[in-house]
């Protein structure tokens, strides 16, 4: 069902529930909503649903226009099985069924409402006899009221047959049908239909449209259908067709096929109504006393408002007004002439008493460059960042270079001061618009220093791009220390993500703290700091004093409440450090406030890359729906904010819990995606890290030399880079896939490296899985007793951690191996524990392999009365 529908996999979970149910007895659903909310759509697909699991299914569209004709729903609903049942029912039952279906003519008597409901009755009884029956009625409000009375008669002496009645309805129209009176408490369900999310509405634009919002963008559209899929794929139709996006500072356009669902009630108002309303539309907090403030006629305005609420146009809550649905509002600011617009704007700014919405009037309502304007909206750009409105503070900032009067300096400044705020709110395509222009303008120096670093760090280009930026920038900052040191420590990253490079990484870091400590600027201090914990973070020995190093960054941070990105931040390295060491609790508290501060001031980029890192401690925790859940979260934030980087880095943890998890195809479709993406960003290090999942994936389906294909080269690659973090699952599931292919010399080399690595990071988590790749490359040289020993070493380190998954595979290994050497209670044992940890995870794939193994054990398991294979075999041949 959910292939269909986006965003509604709690309705759809719903409607299966329903449709069991209604399989033992009579049961009722009823979807509402308003209308372009999805009712329908999902309507459909229990209709679908139910098409290949009951015996008969019944359905009825209702239609305004014939609201008025009688039995005109009837008729649809029972035309297509009436022959098939007509001869089982009573003559006189039938023959009003047929006159009401205008099947024959009705003679001197009309038949009695009565005679028709028991007919109907009879119907479905026959129907029923046969397998569950559905009835799905579609807008029921619209159903006419001879066939809602028939209905009612009939459903409402239903006892035990299996029927369900799934319908659609509008809340604000009654129904014809009180079904209520009909199915008892249990057996009805009344089920609301909300808004779509912010995500499931971008999804919804991409998979309909083709069209790819920016999260402020998004944010835009989602607000002014509230999340009405109908609206926002209309809106999005008008953007695609006029090859228009959803720009800062201006109303949306709003399409005519939604003038025509909304307009008509705007159009019943008169004009000193509409006058007051586009004050409303045109207000962010819209009170009747501001509105009567603005007017200057409290009176009028009460009498104004009346008549819009009259027509359902707008709502008082207390004192605050609302619209009835956003796109009113759109509609009324549309339809008002340019000149009145300013006019109002010019009104509102005297009367409001917020710093953004003054200004942002004052903007609207000027006509030309105006310094005075301009000075304010850089004054309330500052104020929307700071309290993390970061979108908010590029379209002020724009505006303010907008109404800029000769100063081409200024205007550059406020532009790019735009452009790094479009970037934190995940405006990516709009900052690197803005700052590819500014390029092309600024002066050489400082100024152009700024420019470069900024179009650097939107990562809107491939990273080799990116790191020829950063140099060009450096030589234009050349005795700049502060400016520097930012850049510098920039580009360590970049090393990092482009050409794996650690020993470059380490030498702009170390320069980027040398700068640092000389400008005495603490932010940059503990950007640097963190730059060089993100460059130890690569390799398999953490350098002596790099926590300390680490902690005193964590400190500064801290102490002056810094609110930095993730790549500058000690607290994020160093949570994430402490998480490969072994720790999951400290890690977690820390990376779920930095996602809440990130979240609270506007950084997508941060709150982005604290969600995947709680999703990889989620995922070597065992709580791997919590894991699927943060993950896909913050995947869709990547995909919103259009950061290729966030992008990739997210992919490739979203694919690894998607392959442990058994959702091949999902699985296979992620890294596909990585795999595409990372050849446009010709980063070498999400190469190898997409290859390491999908190679993991085939060893997980069996497929072994697909799997060697993947990873046979993969650790030999991040060796030659310098990049020898043992936590990388690559390392384990390459040595236990050429072992299982044969390739032992090759597992041997790398399985050496690999415990080396380990031992020197001291992260139990490596530890252990050295060590089961020990025991099975033991195995494989015939040495079960090293094996047995590798493997119980193994699950000795985990008992002190909690690493669920990778104790089961420890436990199928050490299964294998004592199967293997005729110990069959303890490899049964294993096994089953294994199992068990496996069908706890959800890991489908790896509990398939403990199930295939237990049936190779000879011996009846003392809780099954089933044979093993082996037992099988022998039967057969007696």
């Amino acid at each position: 069902m959910a292939q269909t529908v986006i965003g509604r996999e709690q309705e759809l979970g719903a409607i299966q529930a329903f449709l069991a149910e209604a399989e033992q007895g009579p049961r009722a659903l009823v979807l509402s909503g308003e209308p372009g909310i999805g009712k329908t759509v999902l309507w459909g697909e229990g209709v679908e649903e139910a098409r290949g699991r009951f015996g008969c299914v019944l359905t009825c569209r209702g239609v305004e226009a014939e609201a008025s004709l009688s039995f005109a729903g009837l008729s649809e609903l029972l035309a297509p099985v009436f022959d098939e049942v007509a001869a089982e029912l009573l003559p006189p039952r039938r023959r009003a069924l047929e006159i009401a279906l205008l099947r024959v003519e009705p003679g001197d008597m009309a038949p009695d409402a009565h005679a028709i409901g028991l007919a109907v009755l009879d119907l479905l009884h026959a129907l029923a006899e046969q397998g569950p029956v559905l009835v799905a009625l579609d807008d029921l409000q619209w159903l006419d009221p001879a066939s809602a009375g028939v209905l009612q008669i009939a459903l409402r002496r239903l006892r035990e047959e299996p029927l369900g009645v799934l319908a659609t309805s509008r809340p604000e129209v009654e129904s014809p049908v009180e079904l209520g009176r009909s199915f008892s408490e249990p057996q009805l369900t009344q089920l609301s239909i909300g808004p779509l999310s912010l995500g499931a509405v971008y999804s919804l634009l991409k998979e309909r449209l083709g069209l790819e919002l920016t999260r402020p963008e998004l944010a835009r559209v989602h607000e002014a259908t509230a999340g009405n899929p109908f609206f926002a794929l209309e809106l999005g139709r008008e953007l695609v067709r006029t090859g228009t996006r959803p720009a800062a500072g201006q109303a949306l356009r709003v399409p005519e096929s939604l003038h025509e669902a909304l307009g008509g009630r705007l159009a019943r108002l008169p004009g000193e109504t509409l006058d007051v309303l586009l004050q409303v539309a045109a207000l962010a907090r819209p009170t009747v006393e501001l509105v009567a403030l603005a007017h200057g006629d409290l009176e009028r305005v009460l009498g104004a408002l009346e008549a819009a609420v009259g027509e359902g146009v707008v709502e008082l809550d207390d004192s605050l007004i609302r619209f009835a649905h956003p796109l009113l509002a759109s509609i009324c600011y549309e339809q008002a002439p340019s000149w009145k617009r300013r006019a109002v704007h010019q009104t509102l700014a005297g009367a409001v008493s917020d710093v953004e919405e003054r200004a942002r009037h004052l903007a609207l309502a000027a006509e030309g460059p105006d310094a005075a304007v301009a000075a304010e909206l850089d004054s309330a750009a500052e104020h929307a960042a700071a309290r993390g409105a970061t979108a908010a503070a590029a379209e002020l900032s724009e505006l303010a270079a907008e109404l800029t009067l000769d100063d081409p300096a200024l205007v550059r400044q406020r532009l790019l001061r735009a452009g790094n705020f479009h970037r934190l709110a995940g405006d990516t395509d709009r900052a690197v618009t803005l700052l590819e222009s500014l390029l092309e303008e600024a002066p050489p120096g400082v100024e152009r220093a700024d420019v470069l670093f900024a179009l650097a760090s939107t990562f809107g280009i491939g990273i080799p791009k990116l790191v020829e930026l950063c140099d060009e920038a450096l030589v234009e900052a050349a005795g700049d220390d502060e400016r520097s040191a930012r850049i510098l420590a920039f580009r360590s990253g970049l090393h990092l993500l482009g050409s794996g490079d650690v020993g470059e990484a380490r030498a702009d870091a170390s320069a980027a703290l040398e700068k640092a400590e000389r400008a005495g600027d603490p932010t940059l201090l503990a950007g640097a700091i963190a730059h060089i914990g993100l460059a130890e973070s690569r390799s398999a020995e953490i350098t002596p004093g790099l926590l300390e190093h680490l902690e005193r960054g964590e400190e500064i941070e801290e102490r002056l409440g810094l609110a930095l990105e993730y790549a500058e931040s000690p607290r994020y390295v160093l949570a994430r450090l402490r998480l490969r060491l072994g720790e999951i609790e400290r890690p977690r508290a820390v990376l779920e406030e930095i996602e809440a501060e990130a979240a609270a001031r506007g950084d997508e980029g941060t709150r982005g890359q604290a969600l995947w890192l709680l999703s990889l401690l989620e995922w070597l925790a065992g709580r791997w729906q919590q894991s699927f859940d943060l993950a896909t979260t913050a995947h869709e934030l990547a995909m919103q904010t259009q950061h290729t980087h966030g992008r990739l880095w997210v992919g490739r943890m979203k694919a690894l819990v998607e392959a442990d998890l058994g959702l091949v195809e999902q699985a296979r479709s992620t890294i596909e995606e990585s795999l595409a993406t990372t050849e446009a960003s010709s980063s070498d290090f999400y190469t190898i890290a997409s290859l390491g999942t999908l190679g993991r994936l085939e060893l997980a389906v069996g497929h072994l030399e697909s799997a060697a294909d993947c990873l046979r080269e993969l650790p030999g690659r991040l060796l030659a880079r310098g990049m020898n973090d043992p936590t990388a699952p690559v390392w384990s599931d390459t040595v236990e896939t050429l072992v299982a292919v044969g390739e032992l010399e090759q597992a041997r080399a790398y399985l050496d490296h690999y415990e080396l690595q380990a031992r020197g990071l001291g992260s139990p988590w490596a530890i252990a899985a050295a060590a089961r790749c020990r025991g099975l490359l033991a195995a494989a040289e015939g040495d079960a007793q090293e094996a047995s020993a590798a493997l119980e070493g193994a699950l000795a380190e985990l008992e002190r951690h909690p690493y669920p998954f990778e104790r089961g595979r420890t436990l199928l290994c050490l299964g294998m191996v004592r199967r293997q050497a005729q110990q069959k209670k303890a490899a049964r044992e294993a096994l089953e524990a294994a199992l068990a940890i496996f069908e706890e995870l959800g890991a489908r794939l790896w509990a398939e392999k403990a199930r295939a193994e237990l049936k190779r054990i000879s011996g009846r398991a003392p809780a099954s009365d089933e044979l093993t294979e082996t037992e099988q075999r022998v039967a057969e041949l007696a």
